[in-house]
């Protein structure tokens, strides 16, 4: 797998002040057999070469409707070979995949984001990334996708919905190249130190898929050297780089998902 597909993607940034809900349809994103020979025989060379990697479901939006204060994403179901080979392939004539991927930019009681270096078993090892992941069926629910990030803390850093303090209300999308990911990012405070959060990690984390935490002080300067590393997930550059610069974000209204 590429890591520079997360990494120097010319990604685009936008904001959201409304609700998001989610529905997932029956349909399944359907491929030709061409198509499905060529994911394959991908597939079978990246598992060669990481027999850890599992081809599991992936949910991808089928459409997108703009209501008067609530955004509604229907989704339909595709494999995570289907996305990750149009992740490591560009302008190739397979059918869109369009993977949602749930996050959040967490803050500690002392003030320092978090984020967590993925392990050397993962599709992505050594990125630096904001602490989330793909969107799963059990997150449906009642349609609200903050149950993903919630998840993902709990089995990725043993964060718990006891310990965030407050989620903030404005939201982040990022959309990637052919919008092959499209990603929610939230913001959310947390009543643990620095020092707190990272013992709970090394003693009772479980998911495996982090290897490990960087922490990152809310200084500018701090900051600044973290977007300086090459390995930092493209979407958290974009979001640091234009705070740091103070620029607006474009409203996730105006882009057009057809």
């Amino acid at each position: 797998m590429s890591s520079q597909y997360v990494c120097g993607n010319n990604t685009k940034v936008f904001v959201c002040n409304d609700r998001v809900s989610l529905c997932l349809s029956e349909t399944e994103i359907s491929l030709s057999e061409a198509e499905r020979d060529t994911i394959n025989k991908y597939w079978k060379e990246a598992v060669d070469k990481n027999p850890d990697l599992f081809d599991g479901v992936v949910l991808s939006i089928k459409s997108v409707k703009k209501l008067s204060h609530e955004i509604k994403i229907e989704l339909e179901k595709t494999r995570y070979s289907h996305m990750t080979y149009l992740m490591n392939h560009k302008n190739e004539n397979i059918t869109k995949c369009r993977a949602v991927a749930v996050g959040g930019n967490i803050v500690t009681a002392d003030g320092y984001y978090v984020f967590g270096k993925m392990s050397d078993h993962t599709s992505f090892p050594g990125v630096i990334q904001c602490i989330g992941g793909g969107l799963s069926e059990e997150d449906i629910f009642d349609g609200d996708p903050v149950h993903t990030f919630l998840r993902e803390c709990r089995e990725e850093i043993s964060v718990t919905s006891d310990d965030i303090v407050s989620i903030d209300h404005k939201k982040y999308f990022y959309i990637r190249d052919n919008q092959s990911t499209v990603g929610i990012c939230y913001t959310a405070r947390i009543g643990l130190m620095k020092d707190t959060l990272l013992q709970r990690f090394e003693e009772t984390a479980t998911d495996g898929e982090i290897e490990s935490l960087v922490f990152v002080n809310e200084t500018y300067e701090a900051i600044s050297d973290l977007l300086m590393q090459p390995s930092v997930v493209d979407y958290a550059k974009a979001i640091f780089g234009k705070q740091l610069l103070d620029q607006s974000f474009g409203d996730i209204r105006e882009y057009d998902f057809g």
